[in-house]
């Protein structure tokens, strides 16, 4: 697979520099990329500084959208209504809207004559090449570059991704919780390398296992996983005892309404 799409971006924070670093990185990836930079100019500068041959940058959000076969928008949603009124597009372009709590069904028409338009929800270790990417919208053009980036994750429709969506705000407070056990360890008199490499390689293994393992029937494998007695067994009574998992789904559904308000890009 070679992949010599024209690609821009318009929008260059955190999780643009995330994607445009996983593109860049795969050997499939011969075309190029064009940046619009206003406020973070640092972080073009120094994608700019990797991938020399690879990356151009403009200040003008316009004449990105005319270069690139395939479009990103990555600004955040309070700017996102503006942006589209300014901007013309093509109808043989490729769109994908990667601004946040922000629904395709509430912009879709900005994008006109635009016929192909995806909305992604991509996380961090998008640089890494890793993880899902997940993506409403099948366009195979589409799909086979967001694949440089991750695993694609297809919503077969908007709510799906609405719902999958708020899950991406309990990262954050996985990597608290995997502190904790590492702040224990080292309380019990641990190196912190030694602690921080056991609990993220062991948490690493587990999800790779369940996924492979775990059926629509998962307090079955619990169980199975548990061995009577031992310390799984007693740790996820203790946990269930005290309404942990309770406390994570209330938290899930505050997302859930916070991530499903109505969309800032809607009139």
């Amino acid at each position: 697979m070679t992949i010599g799409s024209k690609v821009g971006f318009i929008g260059t924070g955190a999780i643009t520099s995330a994607i445009v670093r996983g593109i860049c990185s795969g050997p499939e990836f011969c075309g190029h990329i064009t940046l619009s930079v206003h406020k973070n100019s640092a972080a073009a500068d120094e994608l700019k500084k990797l991938f020399p041959e690879r990356i151009s940058i403009s200040r003008s959000n316009q004449q990105v959208a005319d270069e690139a076969d395939i479009l990103f928008i990555a600004v955040l949603p309070q700017q996102l209504r503006a942006l589209l009124k300014e901007l013309r597009f093509r109808r043989e372009q490729k769109i994908i809207q990667v601004t946040g709590l922000t629904r395709l069904e509430d912009t879709r028409s900005c994008y006109a004559p635009a016929e192909k338009v995806v909305r992604i929800i991509p996380l961090p270790f998008a640089a890494l090449r890793s993880g899902p990417v997940l993506i409403y919208g099948k366009d195979p053009e589409c799909i086979e570059l967001l694949s440089l980036i991750g695993t694609p994750v297809i919503a077969e429709d908007e709510k799906e991704l609405n719902v999958l969506g708020p899950i991406t705000g309990l990262m954050v407070p996985y990597y608290a919780l995997v502190a904790e056990y590492v702040k224990w360890g080292m309380k019990k008199g641990l190196a912190f390398k030694t602690t921080l490499d056991y609990c993220c390689l062991m948490n690493e293994a587990l999800s790779s296992f369940m996924r492979t393992e775990c059926t629509e029937d998962m307090e079955m494998f619990l169980t199975e996983n548990s061995t009577p007695g031992g310390v799984n067994e007693r740790g996820l009574k203790m946990l269930r005892e005290m309404g942990v998992y309770t406390q994570w789904i209330d938290v899930l559904e505050e997302l859930y309404r916070m991530y499903n308000a109505k969309s800032p890009a809607k009139d």
